[in-house]
């Protein structure tokens, strides 16, 4: 029986240990001895005491289920696994069961209830007949990325990692990986499609399958011809297409057998016919697409509906961040009109928000994704966006019943609030405050709407609707009465947004007194203080789910990003600790940061940044031997590398031998600077509008194939990268490649209303705008043409970085306030443009994004904190957390450098 195995390891829930007490149920039959069942964060791990470290990779088996079928799948796969003496590995609860077979699930790693590593290729054959004999005619959705054994069958295959060689990717990412038989090591991929590496040889021979005619197109239903996908998901895909009938536009969505299912046996099919059921409700009001057809086809359900044109009304308030009071009446009137039509209907909407409801072009609101529809008080799954659904449904319904319809009503107001600002209703939670969170979205309303006196008198209206009671909510005849008063009632003030001439202005926003941003600054260094938990071996500071599995000493997400704020911090400010801080994150990262082994050359997710970091701290410091490691961490990364970008690539890596050699005035990095332009110079290649810099379609690497045109990841950075090696080393061919740069970007750049924006890439004349955030659009890419204005003179570059400021400026209510995708990435650029213009009012308006920040801010136990690009917790990241408006805030405080761009000359030498 097992060992090690401790019942009620998690008390709050009452079925943690119902698999594993499967599990030891079979042990104890078959009076198995020395088996460990050791259930840890999400899998429930099975081992014999005799398997020893295993196979690192080979073909592995997958066992599926649905929650109602997994006991029996479970006990029965147990039953042949004890047996035969394999580990495996399941689902640690039901609920993370029901997790695996959600419909919004990883496409990758869907249905993967159970996973087997057999000893060997016999193993595995053995093990798959009698895994499928056990479960046959037991039900359970597909599983993407594999093989189906047999037709019909809930075992599936693949080639993968069982411990793997664990290794830092090319993107970054520290994955257990696959090595070749040529010893190379390529990522353990899990697409949704069955494709093992080439080299791997499957055990089972492939099943006979007809070839696909080429060049046809997917028909469904004998009728339906499908074009082009909208989006794929675990559950189904959505479609664009055409009916061969009748020649109408048609939308077709997909929900996959046994996907999504539940303990109540419905899954996602059902809940698609149930969508059919309410557009049929609806329908004849004209307020939502007509239902064309629901059928099956190999196994899965679609449902036909009509195509409404035009765009989601979040891409419309996104397109003009600003409407005019006449269009945000119109549209707020037609609002209440859905709401109203659902209502008298007997239903409730439940998941209102911006994403889905569509203005057509002429103006019509139309409401799509009806799934979430359903009577007052019936069981339902819980179906939720977050910041646009009632507190009695963001909190969860115990009952798992459909709430009454006053949880609409505050979602009319969150979605009115997003129409009057292009913010999100959103807010991390307080933590030993008072605030109640009504106060605070009126506080972030007032905020946002403070330079918009035509829209003012919509506030009470708004926040009438999100009252968090839903007893205390305006009723729909209310918020009629009170858009009429609003189209009645005069208005005094003009429009304080209208159109600004080339490179003007805008209007002035508030700003923080000094007080407060200082004590933003100083509770944020305190906030980083506190969480550092140097004794984490993995962690030096708790990350985010979505950072989890990032490289813990990067800049990106991880300990370098954090150590370069203290650092900058610990340069002006009298705190001793900060000081302390900088030494014991600096030992933390050295001692983790292994010259060995493949080093990854970009700044934000590679070796270089984290070099950079420890150099910069090593000044501070006064540490010649920290100050000795980083630069064999800078010596160390690859100069000539597939990906030639900032973020992952070459043009990181040059930008950190830049920097060495500015601070140490070591020859040896300004050569290896030289490098690495020089492999940019070869790796160029003609775009649709210029030069660009492709990152090779063949890389193992998840930005395989891109050509973008901003900062992160494209033509900006690398033209940033070779300007400013170019004038360190007096090479005009570096100066003219970034200029070529300059002329893709001016080629592609899209003016609208005094503002400049551009797409991510240049591949297409219709690709739409980027928001202007540093990583890929105007912030960004003014950062590369204010410098290049600088060393040129020429007055396109400056005129375009002045638009991008107008753009930027624009942009301010909408996102987070994270660097690399937010305000403080952003208001890092109005202050490159304060300086290298030497306007005060640039100044002005980065303070004033920073006031935009600040209207999101938290108070955790007495500390005035901002919150993370996720808008609901507060992360520590450089350029996704906390970091990020901290370094901003030390350059508005203190002066100093922009972080992660080298000096322009130098004068910083040691």
């Amino acid at each position: 029986m097992a060992d090690g195995y401790t019942a009620g390891q998690d008390s709050a829930d009452p079925y943690a240990t119902f698999y594993p007490d499967l599990i030891e149920a079979v042990l104890r039959g078959q009076d198995a001895q020395g088996w460990s069942v050791s259930p840890q964060d999400f899998w429930c791990h099975v081992r014999p005491g005799d398997a020893g470290a295993g196979r690192r990779q080979g073909w592995k088996l997958h066992v599926s289920a649905t929650p109602l079928s997994a006991p029996m799948v479970l006990t029965r796969a147990a039953e042949v696994l004890v047996a035969a003496r394999a580990p495996f590995k399941c689902a640690g609860t039901p609920g993370h069961l029901t997790e695996l077979v959600s419909a919004r699930y990883d496409r990758g790693g869907g249905g993967k209830f159970i996973t087997v590593y057999p000893n060997d290729d016999d193993h595995f054959r053995q093990l798959a007949e009698e895994l499928h004999r056990a479960t046959a005619q037991l039900p359970g959705p597909g599983i993407l990325s594999d093989r189906q054994y047999r037709p019909g069958s809930l075992v599936y295959y693949r080639y993968g990692a069982f411990r793997g060689f664990p290794r830092l990717t090319n993107d970054g990412s520290p994955e257990p990986m696959l090595q070749a038989p040529d010893g190379s090591f390529v990522r353990d991929r899990r697409p949704a499609g069955f494709s093992p590496p080439a080299w791997a040889v499957s055990p089972l021979p492939p099943p006979e399958e007809p070839p696909a005619a080429p060049g046809t197109s997917v028909l469904l239903d004998d009728r339906y011809v499908v074009r082009k996908a909208v989006r794929h998901a675990y559950r189904g895909g959505v479609f664009l297409g055409s009916d061969r009938r009748t020649g109408q536009e048609v939308v077709i969505k997909e929900a996959r057998r046994h996907v999504g299912a539940t303990l109540t046996g419905t899954d996602a099919g059902e809940r698609l016919g149930h969508e059919a059921e309410m557009h049929a409700l609806l329908a004849p009001t004209g307020l939502c697409p007509k239902v064309l057809g629901v059928f099956h086809q190999g196994g899965n359900r679609y449902l036909a509906q009509e195509r409404i044109a035009g765009q989601t009304l979040r891409s419309w308030v996104t397109e003009r961040l600003r409407p005019d009071r006449a269009s945000v009446l119109e549209l707020a009137a037609q609002l209440v009109t859905v709401v109203e039509a659902v209502h008298e209907l007997g239903l409730v909407l439940r998941d209102l928000s911006p994403n889905n409801l569509m203005v057509t072009p002429d103006g019509e609101l139309r409401l799509i994704d009806l799934e979430a529809l359903a009577r007052p008080g019936e069981p339902v799954l819980g179906i939720r966006t977050p910041g646009f659904c009632a507190p009695e449904v963001a909190d969860g319904t115990p009952s798992g019943l459909a709430p009454a319809p006053e949880s609409d009503l505050y979602s009319l107001g969150a979605v009115l609030f997003h129409l009057l600002t292009g913010t999100e209703p959103e807010l991390a939670p307080d933590l030993g405050a008072v605030r109640t969170r009504h106060e605070r979205l009126a506080g972030l309303l007032a905020a946002a709407l403070a330079d918009r006196p035509e829209l003012t008198a919509f506030q009470p209206l708004v926040l009438g609707l999100m009252a968090l009671n839903g007893s205390d909510r305006w009723s729909l005849d209310t918020v009629r009465e009170s858009l009429a008063g609003l189209l009645a009632a005069p208005v005094d003030a003009p429009p304080v947004d209208a159109t600004p001439a080339a490179g003007a202005l805008p209007a002035t926003g508030a700003v923080l007194d000094r007080g407060t941003a200082e004590r933003l600054l100083s509770d944020g260094l305190t906030h980083l203080m506190d969480t550092m938990t140097p004794r984490d071996p993995v962690r030096l500071w708790p990350a985010d789910p979505a950072a989890e599995r990032t490289d813990p000493l990067n800049v990106q997400h991880g300990a370098a990003g954090v150590l370069s704020v203290l650092t900058a911090a610990a340069a002006h400010r009298t705190d001793p600790r900060l000081r302390t801080a900088v030494a014991e994150a600096a030992r933390w990262i050295a001692a983790r940061a292994d010259v060995g082994g493949q080093q990854l050359p970009g700044l934000h997710f590679g070796r270089s940044g984290t070099a950079w970091a420890l150099l910069d701290a090593a000044r501070l410091l006064d540490d010649d031997g920290l100050a000795a490691h980083a630069a064999r961490l800078a010596r160390g990364v690859p100069l000539r590398w597939p990906n030639p970008d900032v973020c992952h690539g070459v043009a990181g890596a040059g930008l950190t031998q830049l920097h060495f050699w500015r601070a140490t005035g070591d020859e040896e990095f300004r050569e290896r600077a030289v490098t690495a332009a020089e492999h940019l110079l070869t790796t160029a290649a003609k775009g649709r509008s210029g030069v660009v810099w492709p990152v090779p379609a063949d890389f193992d690497s998840e930005l395989a194939g891109i050509t973008h045109l901003g900062f992160a990841h494209g033509v900006a950075g690398v033209g940033t990268f070779l300007l400013l090696a170019g004038l360190a080393t007096e090479r005009e061919d570096f100066v003219h490649a970034a200029r070529a740069a300059a002329e893709t970007l001016l080629a592609t750049a899209r003016v609208r209303d005094g503002g400049v924006g551009w797409p991510v890439e240049d591949r297409t004349a219709d690709a739409p705008v980027h928001a202007p955030h540093w990583c890929s659009g105007a912030s960004g890419i003014g950062t590369f043409l204010i410098r290049l204005w600088q060393a040129t003179g020429d007055p396109r570059y400056r005129e375009t970085a002045e638009q991008a400021a107008t753009e930027v400026h624009r942009w301010r209510w909408v996102g987070s306030a994270a660097a690399c995708h937010g305000l403080a990435g952003n208001a890092e650029y109005l202050l490159d443009l304060a300086e290298a213009l030497d306007d005060p009012h640039y100044r002005r308006r980065a303070e004033e994004l920073l006031a935009c920040a600040h209207a999101r801010h938290v108070l955790h136990d007495g500390l005035l904190l901002i919150p993370d690009d996720t808008l609901t917790r507060v992360g520590v990241g450089y350029h996704t957390g906390l970091g990020g408006p901290l370094g901003l805030l030390v350059r508005l405080h203190h002066g100093g450098p922009r972080l992660w761009l080298p000096a322009p000359d130098p004068a910083g030498r040691r």
